[in-house]
């Protein structure tokens, strides 16, 4: 499976660069929501599978999900559903229903509880297995200036698995 996940790792990772990537996560009654992400590291092993490393701030829908279902799925788009990707980091799930507003299709995940996107080129289903909360070193100085209350919380989770289309 590492093979699998590090083919995909350069375009996930310019994807990012690019647009962003779609963070999925789902409350404990399975009904989903995405955020889009521009911050993302993936690493060769942890007790022998791929790692995944994303950060979400605490002001953010999805990082209320994360505390309730430890798991996520990291969904890399084509570049040319940018419009849709931008929208997924304007809104908040709180307030809309992103998957109907941007016309994505949520399709089961194989290892997790969040779908994936049948419209992303890459899906990367993700367990967490430890979190770190502010305060920390891992952000930069700047981040690391905003009130507590407002800095990302790093999640390190397992890679579990990968589909492409």
């Amino acid at each position: 499976m590492a093979t699998q996940v590090f083919d995909y790792l350069d375009r996930a990772l310019n994807t990012a660069e690019q647009i962003g990537v779609l963070l999925v996560s789902c409350d404990r009654e399975g009904v989903p929501n995405m955020m889009t992400i521009g911050w993302l590291l993936l690493g060769r092993s942890y007790y022998g599978r791929p790692v995944a490393v994303v950060a979400v701030r605490p002001a953010t829908y999805t990082f209320s999900l994360l505390d309730l279902v430890e798991e996520f799925v990291i969904a890399v788009p084509s570049l040319d559903l940018a419009d849709a990707v931008a929208l997924c980091g304007k809104q908040s799930g709180r307030l809309i229903d992103k998957f109907a507003v941007t016309s994505f299709t949520p399709v089961p995940s194989k290892h997790v509880a969040p779908p994936s996107i049948k419209e992303c080129i890459i899906n990367i289903e993700c367990r967490i297995y430890y979190k770190q909360r502010p305060p920390h070193q891992l952000l930069t100085s700047e981040h690391r200036k905003a009130p507590i209350s407002e800095q990302h919380t790093i999640y390190f989770a397992e890679v579990l698995g990968v589909s492409t289309s």
